[in-house]
């Protein structure tokens, strides 16, 4: 099936329905899913366990690193704390900070500059009275600069899960612990290690102060994108999502349900709008604050920062789509943007939902042009990049930063033409369950929620497809910033953040339009009445 999508721009998408649900019952439902998804066991599945985790002496050198963190507790050294700007660094960084404050005050914390990583941007003389510098979530190939530290005689500690260079001398000045190094779960994230790190010392300590922190964990694994597959993380984010101890995420995530979603659609979105506008140390100081005044300061800083992104977004997505619209015959887009804002990654992740092809989000700097890639249908398109000897690319394989010489650019969309397949008309996604609006009952929705709740890389929330919507009301929220479209008494289907008509749908409903919508399923509060809600990823007016 393929849809339009009713908003401002007309997107096609091709959908196929793995399985056709209609007229069954809630258990049959959820046995279709779970052999769908090959889950052979999903009591263990959906309760995982601590066996579930690998042991804590696995990591790499993490004995060498509690005997230097130990060291520096006992002798009341100073240790500074530097954090990553995205949640899984303000995870990781929280993390260690509040374990920390269990044994000792001699903490300062620091943050990444800009968008950089570890300490590529850093004063790094600013380290030189400290005694221990714990890095968390944020090596760099920097090596100078750790070499200098070395040298001055300031330790470091590396709490991380970036991909490394075995042959590059991490060991030779600093004790690297990275899940990269000879352990079981390369997809455990830097709060997971840093995590794991503190669970490590609590064993150590006979204390227990590691678990008090474990939603911090959760939140950094999911924000990361890890793979929701591996047991040990669904263990951590597991027991992260079972009570939220963190007074900045309380405030984030409020009354509504803490689950993945909430992570990836609340918390993650609110720290990186704060680094996306320059303010990257008010995340940190909101997750490691425990003053209830003083956080509400903080996170009157985060909204204003969202508020600020969000603006700057709608102010250049209208040119940038015009300059899509000009090269939809290429295999890769190119757009140019003027701001000061760091919204580029922003920017490509919707034109690339628009568009499904490689799109690069470049500003003007000098000699260079600087900015972000997003790319879909191709494996690794930050290697494509990088073996064209024209650009620099470094992140992840479909999203990515990359730098490009002026005077290359032309040369390097040339490259890429040549490079890449020819580009399908559409891109197809799959829908788990197809179902009419009167399977949707508070035990369909309990039942789907229990895929939904540890959802994420490799496991994506369960998508449905309903049609032949005929009898409905259409609504709003929050001031015509939401639509809401109501079939019945118990079920309301939300389009969050709605571009399109609200006009036009009202006249849908007035003549009963059929819609078709594709979603996740939900339940929980609006306002006093408790609901069924379908939240919408497309709505089709079906002519």
């Amino acid at each position: 099936m393929k849809f339009i999508r009713l908003g401002m721009m007309a997107s096609k998408k091709n959908y196929k329905v793995l399985n056709d649900c209609r007229q069954m019952y809630e258990d049959e439902v959820f046995e279709v899913i779970l052999k769908q998804r090959g889950i052979a066991d999903p009591e263990h599945f959906f309760n995982p366990t601590e066996d579930d985790l690998f042991p804590l002496d696995n990591l790499y050198r993490i004995d060498e690193a509690f005997d230097r963190l130990d060291k520096a507790i006992k002798e009341d050294e100073k240790i500074a704390i530097l954090f990553d700007t995205d949640l899984d660094g303000t995870a990781s960084g929280a993390i260690i900070t509040r374990y920390l404050r269990n044994f000792t005050n001699n903490i300062e914390t620091y943050i990444d500059e800009g968008k950089q990583h570890g300490l590529i941007g850093q004063d790094i003389e600013k380290f030189f009275d400290v005694d221990l510098l714990i890095v968390v979530d944020s090596l760099d190939k920097n090596e100078l600069q750790y070499k200098k530290l070395y040298e001055n005689k300031t330790d470091v500690i590396i709490l991380d899960h970036h991909a490394i260079k075995e042959s590059a001398p991490y060991d030779d000045y600093s004790i690297l612990v990275s899940s990269q190094r000879k352990y079981s779960n390369p997809q455990l994230s830097g709060a997971g290690v840093t995590w794991k790190f503190c669970k490590y010392m609590d064993e150590q300590y006979l204390t227990d102060y590691a678990d008090e922190l474990v939603d911090l964990a959760a939140c950094g694994l999911v924000g990361d994108m890890m793979d929701m597959t591996v047991m040990e993380n669904r263990y951590i984010v597991s027991k992260g999502l079972s009570k939220i101890n963190n007074p900045a995420i309380k405030k984030i995530v409020g009354g509504f349900e803490f689950n993945s979603t909430a992570i990836s659609f609340s918390v993650a979105p609110i720290i990186n709008a704060s680094n996306r506008i320059g303010k990257n140390d008010i995340a940190m100081k909101a997750f490691i604050e425990d003053d209830n005044k003083t956080l509400l300061k903080y996170m009157r800083e985060l909204k204003k920062c969202r508020v600020l992104q969000n603006e700057e977004v709608d102010r250049i997505l209208p040119a940038a789509i015009n300059s899509c619209e000009e090269q939809k015959d290429k295999k890769m887009i190119v757009v140019f943007i003027d701001t000061d804002y760091g919204i580029s990654g922003l920017l490509g992740n919707k034109l690339l939902e628009i568009y499904q092809r490689p799109i690069l989000i470049l500003k003007d700097c000098g000699d260079t042009y600087k900015g972000s890639m997003r790319a879909t249908g191709v494996d690794d398109f930050r290697k494509i990049c990088n073996e064209s000897g024209l650009a620099k690319a470094d992140g992840h394989e479909l999203a990515s930063g990359i730098e490009i010489k002026k005077e290359l650019l032309n040369e390097f969309t040339i490259y890429i033409e040549e490079t890449l397949p020819e580009l399908k008309d559409d891109s197809t996604t799959n829908i788990d369950i197809q179902l009419d609006i009167s399977d949707i009952t508070r035990k369909m929705v309990d039942l789907i929620k229990r895929f939904d709740r540890i959802s994420g890389t490799n496991f994506p929330s369960v998508k449905v497809y309903i049609d032949n919507i005929y009898d409905y009301e259409i609504g709003n929220m929050s001031d015509y910033k939401h639509l809401t479209i109501k079939p019945n008494d118990y079920l309301l289907i939300i389009k969050w953040n709605y571009n399109g008509s609200f006009e036009e749908m009202e006249d849908h409903s007035l003549v009963n339009d059929e819609l078709r919508v594709v979603g996740t399923i939900d339940s929980g509060f609006l306002g006093r009445k408790f609901v069924l809600k379908v939240i919408c990823d497309e709505i089709e007016e079906v002519e």
